[in-house]
């Protein structure tokens, strides 16, 4: 009889503190509260990745205020404006890219925030391709993927996976290397090149193609993220080793983007293990 009284007591704590939803999964309520220690809740490789790029981000912004020419954006001003801008960008961004790999559809108010401030980052660092990616092309599709993925989920909260079949991914990768070439050459146009770098002289052509294959990728990995492809994070894990070479150009050195895109590049590969291991249980094919 006490052993009945204490279950029925813990299930009434529990019914006032939790939900279960569709999938039979016991969760905490979404609370305004619970989002000021949302990585309470996460597991540790996602804790570390997450506070290993928040104190080098953080110990970064504050080496680029004390010197500025670490920075390297041109003048005093727009150092300080970069190297705030982007400690902004960068938490708000890991912050999606995590919550993007645990299927979470807020991974898309994040990802808002990170594509205005990373995009005026790479506008002003003169990576154009790029910043067209989080400007024109992601900060947009934020909107159209927090639709798709709360149309298509089970609980509001967390969707499944779907994958591709053979014969899309081949007409992918063409169309991809197609536009990529396109765009490399419209870059290399001396118009085209001066009004988005103030010279019609090419310092680098390796900085130009890989822009140039940032802007394709980045499109491409966000279409697939809103339609829920697992196919995306090979994209991402693309997408972020060029990246990572871009900034890592003498003449474009950016350790603040190069600490993001190595931690990008790292929940990539934590993405693919996590959408295939999902989709085992229930799989779409188009």
């Amino acid at each position: 009889m006490r052993f009945k009284k204490i279950t029925e007591l813990k299930f009434i704590i529990q019914s006032k503190c939790f939900q279960i939803y569709n999938d039979g999964i016991l969760r905490a309520p979404h609370k305004w509260w619970q989002h000021i220690y949302v990585i309470y809740h996460w597991t540790i490789f996602e804790q570390l990745l997450f506070l290993i790029n928040f104190a080098a981000t953080l110990a970064f912004s504050i080496y680029g205020f004390i010197n500025h020419e670490f920075v390297g954006a041109g003048t005093p001003a727009l150092d300080y404006v970069v190297a705030t801008i982007s400690l902004v960008g960068n938490i708000t961004d890991i912050m999606s890219i995590i919550l993007g790999s645990k299927k979470r559809i807020s991974t898309f108010s994040w990802g808002f925030v990170a594509c205005i401030t990373l995009g005026i980052v790479s506008y002003i660092m003169g990576t154009i391709g790029t910043a067209i990616v989080y400007i024109v092309i992601q900060m947009p599709m934020q909107f159209v993927g927090f639709y798709l993925w709360r149309r298509n989920s089970v609980n509001k909260i967390q969707i499944i996976p779907k994958r591709m079949r053979w014969w899309v991914i081949l007409l992918i990768i063409m169309i991809t290397a197609g536009l990529t070439t396109g765009f490399y050459f419209l870059q290399r146009l001396p118009a085209f090149y001066n009004f988005f770098h103030g010279s019609e002289e090419i310092h680098n052509q390796g900085e130009l193609i890989l822009d140039s294959l940032n802007l394709i990728l980045g499109i491409v990995g966000i279409a697939l993220m809103v339609m829920v492809f697992r196919e995306q994070w090979i994209v991402w894990i693309i997408f972020n080793i060029s990246n990572l070479t871009l900034f890592s150009f003498p003449d474009n050195l950016q350790p603040q983007m190069i600490t993001l895109s190595l931690t990008a590049l790292i929940n990539s590969f934590y993405g693919v293990w996590n959408w295939r291991h999902d989709t085992k249980i229930k799989r779409y094919e188009v």
